[in-house]
């Protein structure tokens, strides 16, 4: 008779970066929201505040966030941050690169909304930076009735990470279809993606932000640490 054998196998993940995902509260969505209406929908406040010469995308608008907004008003979402920051310093392979015991401070250097519209796309990009993110305020309500329609690779209004090469047994890609709430953190130098989608009259709106970790024994050389 053959001998029943139980096997266990534990899946390790020594190569490759790491992405982490988690869900920004209504009410911060809504404050975030709030002075995104305002500088998207003044037209001086607009100009002011445009982002795009500093960004890779065909987007209709794309306004920076004021740094004495984040200051202020958005704490809460500085401490979201800063949060996912140590949870994302303590998961392997990253703390095996970087030791969280040995930051100094977080450091917010820039923050920025992006109002996308219909054929508006982020083509293949990398940030400044250590880390990145990217959340999502506001969804096209049509998105999934649009990706439901496709026979092929539903892909409108997803966001694409990329790294390596396509090969047999390993992954290179991470594609998500975003919803409301939805907050990514990852490397800076992660090529990323967003595809367009096709709704006319619908925003898709995000706010991407890149942050550096200054160590303890690093001194900041800039008068305004967020420029």
């Amino acid at each position: 008779m053959q001998k029943e054998i139980k096997l266990k196998f534990d899946a390790i993940r020594p190569f490759g970066p790491t992405v982490i995902k988690g869900k920004v509260p209504d009410f911060l969505l809504n404050i975030v929201n709030s002075k995104a209406d305002e500088l998207l929908g003044d037209p001086k406040l607009a100009k002011q505040w445009d982002w795009s010469p500093n960004l890779a995308g065909n987007v209709k608008q794309e306004v920076r966030m004021p740094p004495e907004w984040i200051d202020k008003e958005g704490q809460q979402l500085v401490f979201l941050i800063g949060e996912m920051v140590k949870q994302y310093l303590s998961i392997p392979p990253a703390n095996e690169t970087l030791e969280a015991e040995k930051i100094d401070k977080m450091v917010i250097e820039s923050m920025w909304c992006v109002s996308q519209w219909s054929g508006d796309f982020n083509p293949a990009h990398m940030h400044d930076g250590d880390l990145s993110g990217v959340f999502y305020t506001k969804m096209p309500e049509s998105i999934d009735k649009e990706r439901a329609a496709e026979d092929h690779y539903p892909s409108v209004g997803d966001i694409l990470f990329m790294c390596g090469d396509p090969k047999t047994f390993s992954g290179h890609k991470l594609q998500h279809p975003p919803e409301v709430g939805d907050i990514f953190m990852f490397p800076s130098w992660l090529t990323h993606m967003v595809y367009p989608f096709r709704t006319p009259n619908e925003e898709r709106r995000s706010v991407s932000f890149n942050l550096r970790l200054v160590p303890k024994t690093a001194t900041l050389t800039t008068d305004d640490p967020k420029k």
